[in-house]
C-alpha cells in the first residue's frame, strides 16, 4: 500500500525547499496538511515526508540543513505507521494543540524572530492552517513575521521527475483498470452505488488507493445532468442509459485520471456522437499544442472548437495534477473568449513546462446544462505535445448487455 521515493529523488526534493527558503529570507517552514478529499490536502506535506495521512499533519522543516525536520502527527495511533513510512528524522504526536507543539519545537531550534513560511492546502481557495493554530503561533512567537508562501512551494511541485511519471504511469494504470472493469461488468438492473465496487475492486488488490470515483447515469434520450456526481445515487442503470464518469485510482498519493462516457448496451445516439467528437477534436487540439513555452491562452484557443460547436464547459478546461489539482489550471471562465476572435484573445496566462503533469479534460455541455459529457486523461508534458499516461481509446465505450 505504500512505497518510497528514492535518497537521490528525496534529496532533490529537500534542495528544492531550502532554496525557496533562501529566496524568500526564510527561517523555516512550517507545512500543515489534511486528509481533504482521500488525502489529496496532504500533499505537501507528503511530498518531503512520504507520508500520506487521514487526518491533520504539520512538518516543521528548517533552513538550516543541520536542523532535523520533524513531523506531527495528528492522531497518536498514527505515529507508529508514520515512522515505518517516512524518514524524517523526529516523528511525534502533536497533541491536542498542535499550534502549541509546532511553536515549542520552533523555540528549540531558536527561531523566536525573524521570518517563517506558512505552507498550506491551496493558495487558490485560500485554505491553510486552522485559524486557531495559526492564532496560538502568533501569540506564542510575537517576534516572528509570519509569511505565506502556499503558491511559491506548490511550483516546486509542478515539474514532475522521472521517478513521479513512473508512480504516475502506475495510477493511470489502475485507473485504466476501473474502465475496463465497468466495461465488463456492469448490467442493467444494478444501481449506481455498486458500480464503486467495480471500480475499487479493480485495482485494490494490486495495492491501489481510492481517489476520486464520480459518476452519473441517465437516459441519453432524457438527459439530465452535464458533470458526473460525487455521490452516486441508488438509480437503477438501464439499457440505453449513458454513464458519464471522471475516476482517480491512486498509487500511494500519485493519481491517474481518466474520463470516459459508457453507453449501456446500445450505440450513442446522434446527439451524443456528436458531443463525443467535439470533445475528442478538442482534446487532440489541446494535447497538441501542450507544448514546452506553450501559453495557457494557447490552450484556450486550442479548445475553442467547444464554443464553436455551440457548447459552453461546465468544469475545468485542464488543471495540474499528481497528488493534488495544482496549476496550471484554466476554468470554465475561458468560455467568453469562444468562439475565437483574433482581436480579443484569451490572456497568455501560465506557459507550460517539460515533465508537468496535465490532465486534460475537455466537459461539453448544452447551454441548458442537462447534457454533458467529459473525455480526457492525465497527461505529461512533453516536446512533442501532452502525452496521455493512459492507454484506453478515445472511443465511445459500449457496456455490450
Amino acid at each position: 500500500m505504500w512505497d518510497k521515493f528514492s535518497a537521490a529523488e528525496m534529496v532533490r526534493r529537500w534542495a528544492l525547499a531550502r532554496a525557496l527558503m533562501r529566496r524568500y529570507d526564510l527561517e523555516a517552514l512550517v507545512i500543515f496538511g489534511n486528509s481533504g478529499a482521500n488525502r489529496h490536502n496532504q500533499a505537501n506535506v507528503f511530498w518531503l515526508s512520504n507520508h500520506l495521512d487521514l487526518h491533520h499533519n504539520y512538518l516543521v522543516a528548517s533552513a538550516d540543513e543541520s536542523v532535523e525536520a520533524a513531523l506531527y502527527v495528528g492522531l497518536v495511533n498514527h505515529v507508529p505507521n508514520a515512522r515505518q513510512v517516512s524518514d524524517v528524522p523526529i516523528i511525534a504526536w502533536g497533541g491536542d494543540n498542535p499550534g502549541e507543539t509546532v511553536a515549542a519545537r520552533l523555540r528549540q531550534i531558536g527561531l523566536t524572530r525573524g521570518r517563517l513560511g506558512l505552507v498550506g492546502v491551496n493558495q487558490k481557495f485560500g485554505m491553510g492552517m486552522p485559524y486557531q493554530h495559526h492564532r496560538h503561533l502568533a501569540n506564542a512567537l510575537p517576534g516572528v513575521e509570519f509569511v505565506d508562501v502556499t503558491a511559491e512551494f506548490s511550483v516546486l511541485r509542478a515539474v514532475k521527475s522521472d521517478e513521479e511519471i513512473t508512480w504516475l504511469r502506475r495510477a493511470a494504470e489502475f485507473t485504466d483498470r476501473t474502465i475496463e472493469a465497468l466495461q465488463a461488468q456492469i448490467r442493467p438492473g444494478m444501481r449506481e452505488y455498486a458500480l464503486l465496487h467495480i471500480i475499487e475492486g479493480a485495482y485494490r488488490a494490486e495495492g491501489g488507493i481510492p481517489h476520486i470515483a464520480f459518476l452519473r447515469s441517465m437516459p441519453m434520450d432524457d438527459p439530465n445532468g452535464c458533470v458526473p456526481a460525487q455521490n452516486p445515487s441508488d438509480r437503477v442503470i438501464q439499457r440505453g442509459d449513458v454513464i458519464i464518469t471522471e475516476i482517480s485510482a491512486c498509487y500511494w498519493g500519485y493519481a491517474g485520471q481518466i474520463h470516459r462516457p459508457m453507453f449501456v448496451g446500445a450505440d450513442p445516439t446522434p446527439p451524443w456522437q456528436r458531443m463525443f467528437a467535439v470533445a475528442r477534436e478538442a482534446y487532440e487540439r489541446m494535447a497538441a499544442a501542450m507544448r514546452p513555452g506553450a501559453t495557457e491562452g494557447e490552450i484556450v484557443r486550442a479548445a475553442s472548437v467547444i464554443g464553436e460547436a455551440g457548447y459552453a464547459i461546465y468544469d475545468d478546461l485542464i488543471h495540474g495534477y499528481g497528488v493534488d489539482i495544482q496549476p496550471p489550471l484554466i476554468d470554465r471562465s475561458c468560455t467568453a473568449y469562444w468562439p475565437w476572435d483574433e482581436d480579443r484573445p484569451a490572456p497568455a496566462g501560465r506557459r507550460f513546462e517539460r515533465h508537468m503533469s496535465i490532465v486534460i479534460q475537455p466537459n461539453p455541455v448544452t447551454p441548458d446544462e442537462r447534457m454533458g459529457l467529459q473525455l480526457g486523461a492525465l497527461t505529461v508534458v512533453t516536446d512533442s505535445g501532452a502525452a496521455s499516461l493512459h492507454h484506453l481509446p478515445f472511443e465511445p465505450i459500449i457496456v455490450p448487455r
